[in-house]
């Protein structure tokens, strides 16, 4: 929260220099620490490591984990010149797996 605080104070102060501030949230996305994680909760819950990933897809709507690649291109597209009006905003990249703001 005090990051996505600092990018809104921030999108605030800066907007009238044509400055955008925004901050990214992802959420599961498949890396190689997510797997590491994945197994060391597989070991202590008695699951194999791609029943708990089967697990963890139920709770995500998109029944998936994200991907670097769509990370980057979120971050491409708040960097590029496309993006004249997104400022002050967190986007939660996490294919709906938190459901409150």
């Amino acid at each position: 929260m005090g990051i996505i605080g600092l990018a809104k104070t921030l999108a605030s102060e800066l907007g009238n220099d044509g400055i955008l501030i925004n901050s990214i949230s992802p959420g599961k996305i498949d890396t190689n620490r997510i797997k590491q994680l994945d197994q060391l909760r597989a070991q202590s819950s008695g699951l194999s490591s791609e029943e708990l990933r089967k697990e963890n897809y139920r709770e995500i709507p998109l029944g998936r984990y994200g991907t670097t690649t769509k990370v980057a291109t979120l971050a491409a597209f708040l960097c590029s010149p496309l993006n004249t009006y997104l400022t002050g905003q967190n986007i939660m990249i996490d294919g709906g797996l938190i459901r409150a703001y």
